[in-house]
């Protein structure tokens, strides 16, 4: 079993660290948590919603950020975000100021005509957690968000995370660094 019983009851508006080594099953937990990977038993509510009795609802309610996010590769940032708000039914005129908005506050301005196959990690992952904020979501689940990122990336996603949480969004996020985890998060 790689989850076995547990049980997380994340405060509204926190940010929550989920920590272990390697293999741990922070991965899973969080793939049942956001409707990824169906558990054997039990529940989740995504603010309110039963993840499994009612997907879509709880999906609308949720950003993700999964650990080894695919990418369209052969498509810009704002491409990106612009394809996956329209998938989202998002009209134009807001998606095209959210788009701008996380772009820049992702730092990725300079980067809006390169294709994502040129991203370095810390790009990659910026874009990835504009994805997952693109919808306004109340609670973000990132996977690792961290790994394999430069120090300016990381600080910059930092920053986004507590602008989020302190206009009233829910952080929930793995890692198996413990002290990366106690220094960013209220609850671990």
């Amino acid at each position: 079993r790689a989850v076995d019983a547990a049980h997380l009851d994340v405060p509204r508006g926190s940010f929550f660290g989920v920590v272990g080594p390697n293999g741990a099953g922070k991965t899973t937990l969080l793939s049942m948590a956001t409707g990824l990977l169906r558990p054997d038993a039990g529940t989740c509510e995504i603010l309110g919603v039963d993840m499994w009795d009612r997907p879509r609802e709880a999906k609308v309610r949720l950003g993700v950020l999964p650990d080894g996010l695919a990418l369209p590769e052969r498509l810009t940032g704002p491409e990106v975000l612009t394809h996956v708000g329209r998938l989202r039914g998002i009209e134009a005129a807001e998606l095209d100021r959210r788009v701008g908005d996380l772009i820049e506050v992702m730092g990725l301005g300079s980067a809006g005509r390169t294709l994502v196959i040129d991203y370095s990690t810390g790009m990659r992952k910026k874009i990835g957690l504009a994805l997952a904020l693109l919808h306004a979501p109340g609670v973000v689940v990132l996977d690792e968000p961290f790994e394999g990122v430069d120090p300016v990336s990381a600080a910059t996603l930092r920053t986004v995370l507590f602008d989020y949480r302190s206009a009233g969004g829910t952080v929930v996020l793995s890692s198996h660094a413990m002290a990366l985890v106690e220094q960013i998060a209220d609850h671990v």
